[in-house]
């Protein structure tokens, strides 16, 4: 068995761990700045709507936050649909757990068909940005 000089091996891939975990750092804080510009970006809500809009943790904070977005859902429209899409990519990029409900929860706001294009289109992204990392 041929065991693997780790400095060579750091060397050969060309970024140090250190890099690694900067370059990972610099991604999460612009994905956190997307979702605060969504956020800031959203339509006034009424005041006991407010802490409703949060990602989910279970099934009733999904049907409080379908509730509340479904009433913007007429009016705001594409607002509604582009954070949902921004929310999801950024739960599944970081492997952080309420995609799932952001699926449910688009089942409730949109039609069947644009659900599920939804949906499959995050799948997508995301499928395609991991099969990228692999490359690389």
């Amino acid at each position: 068995m041929d065991i693997i000089d780790s400095t060579r091996y750091r060397r050969a891939k060309g970024v140090s761990t250190r890099q690694a975990f900067l370059i990972l750092a610099l991604v999460f804080a612009c994905s956190l700045l997307v979702l605060l510009l969504v956020y800031a970006s959203f339509p006034d809500l009424e005041p006991d709507e407010v802490q409703h809009i949060k990602l989910p943790k279970d099934i009733d904070d999904a049907k409080n936050l379908g509730i509340v977005l479904s009433r913007y859902k007429d009016r705001f429209f594409y607002q509604v649909l582009g954070a949902v899409f921004i929310i999801y990519i950024f739960l599944q990029t970081f492997a952080i757990p309420g995609s799932i409900f952001l699926s449910i929860l688009s089942g409730y706001l949109f039609p069947f068909p644009v659900a599920l294009l939804l949906v499959c289109l995050c799948s997508a992204v995301e499928i395609g940005r991991a099969s990228c990392r692999e490359r690389v």
